[in-house]
C-alpha cells in the first residue's frame, strides 16, 4: 500500500507530485512548469533571483530620478491639454529610460512600482498643490480645471504603462 503525501503549501490536499529541485511535495497550484519539469513556487523565485541584481541604493535612485522628472512632466501636461495623449507615453518613456541608466542598468524586481508610486505621487502633489486645483476643487467650479484631472489621469496611464514595460518586463 503507498503512503499518501500532502501538499507542503496546501496540507488538505493529497498529491504525488513533487519539485523536481528540492523535493517538496507540491499539488498542481503550486506547481511551476519549467523546461525541465515542475517546480514550486520558492525554487522558481531562487531561481529568477539571479536576473535581479539591483541594490537597496538603486531603488533609491529611482525615487530621486523620478521625482522631479515626473512633477516637470505632470506640469506640462496640464498645459498641453489635448496633445497629453501624445506626450504621455513619451514622458513615461524618458522617465524610465532614465531611471534605467542611472541605476547602472541593473534591474530589480520592484523598482518599476517605486517609479509609479513616485509618478501618481507627483501627480497628486500637482493637484492638491496648486491654487486653482485646489480652489477650483474647494468651491465646486470644475470646468477648465477638471479637464487638466481628465489629461493628468491620461499622462499617468499612459506613462505608467511605458513604465512597467521598460523596467518590469524589458530584458
Amino acid at each position: 500500500m503507498s503512503e499518501r503525501h500532502y501538499c507542503y503549501y496546501h496540507p488538505n490536499v493529497e498529491t504525488s507530485l513533487r519539485c523536481n529541485r528540492c523535493g517538496k511535495y507540491i499539488c498542481i497550484r503550486d506547481a511551476r512548469r519549467t523546461p525541465v519539469g515542475y517546480r514550486c513556487k520558492e525554487c522558481v523565485k531562487e531561481q529568477l533571483d539571479i536576473f535581479f541584481n539591483a541594490t537597496p541604493a538603486d531603488y533609491l535612485i529611482a525615487a530621486v530620478v523620478t521625482l522631479p522628472l515626473s512633477y516637470i512632466a505632470a506640469l506640462i501636461i496640464t498645459s498641453i491639454g489635448f496633445f497629453a495623449i501624445f506626450v504621455g507615453a513619451v514622458a513615461g518613456g524618458i522617465i524610465a529610460e532614465a531611471v534605467w541608466r542611472l541605476t547602472g542598468r541593473r534591474r530589480g524586481r520592484y523598482i518599476w512600482l517605486v517609479v509609479l508610486v513616485c509618478m501618481i505621487a507627483t501627480a497628486a502633489l500637482r493637484v492638491f498643490g496648486s491654487p486653482e486645483m485646489m480652489s477650483a476643487l474647494r468651491f465646486g467650479g470644475l470646468g477648465a480645471v477638471g479637464l487638466d484631472l481628465v489629461w493628468l489621469g491620461l499622462y499617468l496611464v499612459l506613462s505608467g504603462g511605458v513604465v512597467t514595460a521598460r523596467l518590469r518586463f524589458m530584458k
